[in-house]
């Protein structure tokens, strides 16, 4: 009701922003084959095409002109749309870049094109190039602001570092673009970036940015003159193949390592553009696992689910398609599928996907209001996810969505309407009500104390962003009903309301010197259940500041009061955390809390303590590492509860920007004080994992693996009196080989 309220209140008095004045380019069309992609820009094509000139630093100077000269052009011909940067450097020696895999492009130098092919400022692809030709690729998403680089496409880059700068070259298949469905002439939304990181970061583009306008695509410049391209057949077939052992001790911590068979896994992916902008998927038994290990979290007196994000290919095409202001569908409920499908595409100002999936297990999390589970039951589910968005005008559109599981004993059915408004420049508006219908089996309800099998809920959520160069702000409310459930994404905490109010203030230097800018915010919040019991609520205040060496430095206090098994406690904590980059091959960064925090497990206020440290070091042009630490630390009137350890090692050798070999481990440590606490607890747990690949990847999906995982723990328990030191759980060797064939 009060959605309706405000949609009604607001919708007469908006009076939509107008594009501002763009400039027109025409892209020049060439015979096929004319362009080599090596990194040297000695076609001819390249002195023909129209310069456009990257002339407006845009952060942290404002639309000043750009110190160094860079130059973008492009062409197209039949099958690709082509591009190239020269871009200058009045002192090459700084110029900061690796040999590195794909979409590991932070903290070098980098050349960006951003495409918008349906000219509507919703969304737009970006391709960016190092100089050594490394990629990274994905989308930015005009609703949310934010770019995602998950989404990977088929193409063709290089670079070369030369004598005043480098120069860099990329060809872009049509195939892996989505583009309107016509054979009149197009013109294309456009910019073009550059990431230029020195004592200060600073970004340049080809247009200037209005800051007090949040639709950056709005701004962008047309590309004119597209005619008779299209992705031909379209099609693309990636069969795969996984040979995996997995090697397990069924009687730990006692008994030792047995191994396992060798386990053959075929299957396939299948790729097919019916038109320009309509894309259909399947996957046929595929080997869904994640290849590359997550980066750990501490679960140490935690009460919810840890969210990791998806890495998997089939999921990742045309995900953006199904994204709601709330995590409604989280591909990674998706386990373990048998056959899978989806189709995604927009035609005219409707944009739309479908996907289903046959899982073999049904993993759940059964949300609450101070708590959330984690639970599997070993039995097939189907998935069913619908969505369509409406375009309306340039600053407004509305979009339902339904998703669906079930199995023979259980369904979720979940279905709602969002919408999106921007009532003028510096204001947006996104809005989400969703209903949902839960009945669980007999055995899932007995097991996990579930009162009431048969459960329906409701969210609602109001988010209301004002940003400026100087000035930003947001009012939030969110309500989410006890029998609300989304199975099929990630919501792991209902039955609540939650209010948020915070403002931000942001000074400017007049010119920038050595400082790039600073600020201060301030807010409140409270979260209370749909009863009005109070969960969490309190004030902060922060003040930040970024200045040479790339140093972002910053403090944050805030008094909250937390309620938690009928005891409210007041919490005074304080925040402070940096991040610098001193040179092209050292980064570090990290953050302290101190002030007492709420101990879960025996429901008492202590004294915490929690920080965590992180380094990145690249040696050379091809070794990149990351090393970090995590520590929290429970005290209790000068005795220790617990102590908690996790450190983490990444680092790998770059052979090229598409041979790799990477290495991770994690070791993990926590320390109990068993006095302290109401149930029986282990005195120490320890665990440690390791990760061996080497990785091929001629293209995002012909790929291949060869790796190794090693994975022990150990505990000591003073109650039982036993005590292992590390001790083998399981080790697994895995080979996995796929190649996408396009026809």
């Amino acid at each position: 009701m009060a959605v309706r309220m405000l949609v009604l209140l607001i919708l007469p008095f908006c009076v939509f922003g107008q594009k501002p004045e763009s400039r027109t380019y025409k892209i020049k069309k060439v015979e096929e084959n004319l362009v080599t992609i090596d990194g040297e820009l000695d076609e001819t094509i390249w002195k023909q095409a129209n310069p456009v000139l990257l002339d407006y630093e845009t952060n942290p100077g404002n639309n000043i002109k750009a110190e160094v000269k860079t130059i973008l052009r492009m062409a197209y011909d039949n099958e690709n749309f082509y591009f190239s940067f020269e871009a200058n450097d009045d002192d090459p020696d700084k110029i900061r870049a690796i040999i590195t895999d794909r979409d590991r492009l932070d903290d070098n130098d980098y050349v960006s094109i951003f495409l918008d092919p349906f000219n509507d400022s919703r969304r737009a692809f970006f391709f960016s190039i190092n100089p050594y030709g490394a990629q990274e690729d994905g989308f930015y998403d005009e609703q949310s602001g934010n770019s995602d680089l998950t989404w990977d496409a088929i193409w063709t880059s290089k670079g070369k570092l030369t004598e005043t700068g480098y120069s860099v070259e990329g060809a872009i298949p049509f195939k892996s673009l989505r583009f309107p469905n016509t054979g009149e002439s197009m013109s294309w939304r456009f910019f073009g970036f550059r990431a230029y990181p020195r004592s200060l970061e600073k970004e340049f583009r080809t247009i200037p940015i209005d800051q007090d306008n949040n639709c950056l695509l709005c701004q962008a410049d047309l590309l004119s003159g597209f005619t008779e391209i299209n992705s031909g057949q379209n099609l693309e077939f990636t069969p795969t193949l996984t040979l995996n052992r997995f090697d397990e001790n069924l009687d730990f911590p006692n008994g030792s390592l047995q191994k396992g068979d060798v386990e053959t896994n075929l299957g396939l992916n299948a790729r097919w553009g019916i038109t320009t902008n309509i894309i259909f998927d399947l996957a046929i038994n595929p080997d869904f696992s994640q290849v590359e290990a997550d980066d750990a979290q501490l679960d140490v007196n935690n009460r919810f689910a840890l969210q990791f994000p998806e890495k998997r290919p089939f999921f990742l095409e045309g995900n953006d398609f199904f994204s709601t202001p709330l995590n409604v569908f989280f591909s990674r409920t998706i386990a373990d599928p048998s056959i899978g499908s989806k189709i995604t595409g927009k035609i005219g100002k409707n944009a739309f996907g479908l996907v289903y999936a046959k899982d073999r297990i049904n993993n759940l999390i059964l949300p609450g209001f101070q708590e959330s589970k984690n639970i599997s039951v070993d039995e097939n589910v189907s998935n069913f996810i619908g969505r369509y968005r409406r375009d309306i005008g340039e600053n407004y559109n509305i979009g339902f969505l339904y998703t669906l599981r079930d199995t023979e004993n259980y369904y979720n059915h979940l279905g709602g309407f969002d919408f999106f408004l921007r009532p003028y420049k510096p204001l947006v508006i996104r809005a989400q009500y969703l209903h949902s219908k839960s009945s669980y089996s007999d055995s899932v309800t007995e097991e996990n104390g579930i009162s009431d099998s048969d459960v329906t809920g409701n969210s609602y959520n109001l988010n209301l962003n004002y940003e400026t160069r100087n000035w930003e702000g947001a009012l939030i409310f969110e309500n989410r009903t006890s029998g609300f459930r989304a199975d099929a994404g990630f919501v792991p905490q209902v039955d609540y309301r939650r209010y948020r109010l915070y403002v931000e203030r942001k000074f400017w230097p007049k010119e920038v010197t050595w400082y790039q800018n600073i600020g201060w915010n301030a807010g409140g919040f409270r979260r209370e259940s749909t009863l009005g019991v109070l969960d969490f609520e309190g004030i902060w205040t922060s003040a930040y500041f970024n200045g040479p060496l790339q140093l972002n430095l910053w403090v944050n206090p805030d008094l909250v009061w937390q309620r938690f098994n009928a005891t409210t406690f007041k919490l005074p904590r304080f925040w402070t955390g940096f991040d610098i980059q001193p040179t092209g091959n050292l980064g570090i960064n990290g953050w302290v809390n101190l002030g007492p925090a709420v101990d879960f497990v025996n429901t008492r206020k202590a004294d915490n303590l929690q920080f965590r440290i992180e380094s990145d070091i690249r040696i050379g042009n091809r070794i990149e590492m990351t090393l970090n630490h995590q520590y929290q630390r429970l005290h209790l009137m000068g005795n220790t509860i617990f102590t908690a350890n996790l450190s983490q090692l990444l680092a790998a050798y770059n052979f090229s920007t598409k041979l790799v070999f990477k290495t991770v481990a994690q070791y993990r440590h926590t320390l109990r004080n068993p006095e302290l606490y109401m149930d029986e607890v282990n005195a120490v747990d320890r665990s440690f994992f390791a990760q061996l690949i080497l990785s091929y990847r001629l293209n995002p999906r012909s790929v291949l693996f060869l790796g190794y995982v090693d994975n022990l723990s150990g505990f000591e328990n003073t109650f039982s009196n036993q005590q292992f030191e590390l001790e083998r759980m399981d080790r697994t060797l895995f080979f996995k080989v796929g190649y996408a064939w396009r026809p």
